[in-house]
């Protein structure tokens, strides 16, 4: 990647992404790193190694959190585990005790992001949600940054001027891609692949993890919750859309891999088959997931019509999603891979 410089910064010409292209923001900007860099995995495979492509999970109290790959059941250390790049991290969770260190922990990360710029690859940031540090000022002091919840992902923004998930904070966690990955590190695909199943197979089985309700237990959850309400809110919209993106993907990508593992093709495609026909049944005659989620455009009303139909809709998910599953475990069987282990 070619670096651009002014009087005011130099910077790297990447473009943002949004949440509706890359409903995870932390395998959204992993994957524009690694476009940036022209080399694989894709936003695809993230998602699917992961297994964030194949979780359904729902907050006891319908926070939107549920829909983040973080919280409750985790969807990112697999498909860590496939980035080709080797990282170094600063981690600075509000949650912890302050740092004795911070002035010089500051230093060492702004250093470190200068010099990631100036080698042309861009620098993964996030708290809540993720964005890009694209490029910098003040000899690194400054951040020029892209992220999906500023304007969309449109424009970038000098970081210590933007708020939100954007920006403005001292940022949770901060990794920098230090340089590629020897032969012997890189992971094996059949590895993250079946590393990927069985933590479908286990989502879908746990019922529980911390205030999230996850797999068959979290559709339980949160169709109780649509029978039961008649007031919209942001959890139960932004959960349908991440359902529909993931099993979209989750279809396309499993069709894809049963070319490559031709002794279990037949379960692979069933499953693909369900997760495509959740994608599609769940969009059917509508422009976007919020087309049933929302109140009407101009008042807080939600009409039943509305409620009623994403019930159906997701009554009849939770039946792909079984059938989707029974063919993963079979898949792994016929691997001879234990699915729950």
């Amino acid at each position: 990647m070619s670096v651009q410089q002014s009087a005011e910064r130099v910077w790297l010409d990447v473009p943002g992404f949004h949440a509706a292209e890359y409903a995870s923001s932390v395998h959204g900007a992993q994957a524009r790193i690694l476009e940036t860099l022209g080399i694989p995995p894709t936003y695809d495979d993230l998602i699917c190694y992961g297994a964030f492509a194949f979780r359904v999970q729902a907050h006891e109290e319908m926070c939107p959190s549920a829909g983040h790959p973080a919280p409750g059941f985790m969807c990112i250390e697999n498909s860590n585990r496939a980035l080709p790049w080797r990282e170094q991290s600063y981690f600075a969770f509000p949650w912890d005790a302050p740092r004795e260190d911070q002035v010089a922990f500051e230093a060492d990360a702004c250093a470190a992001i200068k010099d990631s710029i100036d080698r042309g690859v861009p620098v993964h940031y996030g708290s809540e949600e993720d964005g890009l540090i694209i490029g910098y000022g003040g000899a690194g002091r400054r951040w020029w940054c892209v992220h999906p919840y500023h304007q969309n992902g449109r424009e970038a923004f000098w970081f210590d001027e933007a708020s939100g998930f954007a920006g403005g904070k001292w940022p949770w966690g901060i990794n920098v891609w230090t340089a590629p990955k020897t032969a012997e590190e890189l992971v094996p695909a059949r590895e993250l692949f079946t590393a990927a199943l069985r933590q479908a197979v286990a989502m879908w089985h746990t019922e529980k993890c911390g205030a999230y309700a996850v797999g068959e237990a979290a559709y339980a959850h949160w169709l109780t919750w649509l029978r039961g309400t008649e007031t919209p809110c942001q959890g139960n919209g932004w959960y349908f859309d991440v359902l529909i993106h993931s099993r979209r993907i989750a279809g396309r990508w499993l069709a894809q891999r049963a070319d490559d593992y031709p002794e279990i093709a037949a379960p692979l495609r069933e499953a693909a088959a369900h997760y495509t026909d959740i994608a599609e049944e769940c969009m059917d005659e509508i422009g976007c997931a919020w087309d049933l989620t929302s109140a009407a455009k101009g008042t807080n009303e939600w009409p039943t019509r509305l409620r009623l139909e994403e019930i159906a809709r997701l009554e009849s998910a939770v039946v792909h999603d079984r059938a989707a599953i029974a063919a993963l475990e079979r898949a792994l069987a016929e691997l001879g891979t234990d699915s729950r282990g």
